[in-house]
């Protein structure tokens, strides 16, 4: 189309009058369900609840980033270093570790380099706190934007399975708590929301098919941006085997596990119906180690022919933050407030599960009385769980960590 048409065609979807343009509005229909954060727009809710545990999954590789950041090729003919954060909620959880590692790199290659950092996230983000985070609105953490001159901060409303950030452009690339949710939801399991012993193999099968198809998708699409010599480092929930009962597990085993109870006691006592029980499933797989390590170990697999090498692959447990502070008030002050603990603890967690239950719920229900089904939900968990033990109920919260480079 030439450029004369192409104008044409523009002036044709035009109205002037009196030097006001009216633009055509696109208006969008059939929405298709998706992941919504959970909380009003711009109260930075993730971060004052979840992000409490998501700051310590950056703990164990953290002096790591800081050593290997130092080794990434950065030249006079780079005009800026380019770092970029994948599934980034509200930044709240990068803050500190991109804080450090910008005053690092800032000592390394001096005070006058410019840097260019990216949050990528869906669409639907809470982006507003993201950046009223950086400017300070929202003060904790501590937004290092507020202390350092030559650093840019922009934001990538995408989707990490596809190309999110121009090739050959980003120098070091993180992803912390996020790449465990799918590109779609691969199977409904009939009798949970997530896998479990009585799922058949083919649900199981299925849900691993399209782990391991979205997690090439996604190593394929870094590598395509990530400069020669660049890093990326993963971290993720993940699946093990339970040392005392042999058990297959997965982080937040035990939370997923009274959900789904509750659930279920909704679809025996007809508050919800068998096929909403149905069509609520968590749209996430919870990865081995085997299956993360699989591309890498491939020596001729797409994702080792992009470049893309292994440097270190970590399992870690992680503390529980909400259990940590009840034990201490417990030891310390000889208070045992387990209301407290599950008020936290659920607060945390209906950030990345909410959506999962209202998608759940059949579009013939008014949005109000989804969500009065959805707020019982979360209510009858909390009191469930503030009438058990915290030493029983809490979760390891295992994690994978990949550190990787491409050469």
């Amino acid at each position: 189309m030439s450029i004369r048409i192409l104008y044409s065609e523009i002036r044709r979807h035009l109205r002037i009058h009196k030097g006001f343009t009216a633009v055509p509005v696109r208006y969008y229909e059939d929405i298709p369900k998706a992941y919504r954060p959970y909380g009003k727009t711009g109260d930075g809710n993730y971060g004052s609840t979840l992000g409490k545990q998501n700051l310590l999954h950056v703990e164990p590789v953290r002096e790591t980033i800081l050593r290997l950041a130092k080794t990434i090729p950065f030249t006079d003919k780079d005009s800026v270093f380019n770092i970029a954060e994948y599934g980034a909620a509200d930044g709240s959880t990068a803050m500190a570790i991109f804080g450090e590692l910008l005053a690092t790199l800032k000592d390394h290659h001096g005070p006058n380099t410019q840097f260019q950092v990216i949050y990528e996230d869906l669409e639907m983000n809470d982006f507003n706190s993201l950046f009223k985070r950086m400017s300070g609105i929202i003060p904790d953490p501590p937004s290092y934007l507020l202390e350092m001159d030559n650093v840019y901060v922009l934001a990538s409303g995408t989707n990490f399975y596809k190309q999110s950030i121009p090739s050959n452009s980003i120098h070091f690339m993180m992803s912390m708590t996020s790449i465990h949710w799918l590109s779609r939801t691969p199977t409904t399991f009939k009798n949970s929301i997530y896998k479990d012993a009585k799922s058949s193999t083919e649900e199981t099968a299925a849900l691993h098919k399209q782990a391991e198809l979205d997690w090439e998708t996604f190593l394929l699409r870094r590598s395509r941006e990530l400069k020669r010599g660049g890093l990326l480092v993963v971290g993720t929930v993940a699946e093990f085997e339970d040392r005392n009962t042999g058990e297959n597990k997965y982080t937040m085993y035990s939370l997923v596990g009274l959900l789904n109870e509750v659930w279920k006691v909704y679809r025996q006592s007809g508050k919800i119906s068998k096929e909403e029980f149905v069509n609520t499933n968590i749209s996430a797989c919870y990865r081995t180690m085997k299956e993360m390590r699989k591309p890498f170990d491939n020596k001729t697999s797409p994702v080792s022919r992009s470049g893309l090498t292994l440097l270190s692959a970590e399992a870690v447990v992680n503390p529980d933050v909400f259990y940590n502070n009840w034990k201490e008030k417990k030891d310390k002050e000889g208070i045992d407030d387990r209301e407290e603990f599950a008020r936290m603890y659920v607060s945390a967690h209906r950030n990345w599960s909410n959506s999962t239950f209202m998608n759940g719920l059949s579009d013939s229900r008014s949005l109000e009385r989804k969500e009065q089904i959805v707020d019982g939900l979360y209510d009858d968990l909390n009191k469930r769980i503030s009438r058990m033990n915290p030493e029983i109920f809490k979760d390891d919260v295992k994690f994978i960590y990949l550190v990787i480079r491409k050469e």
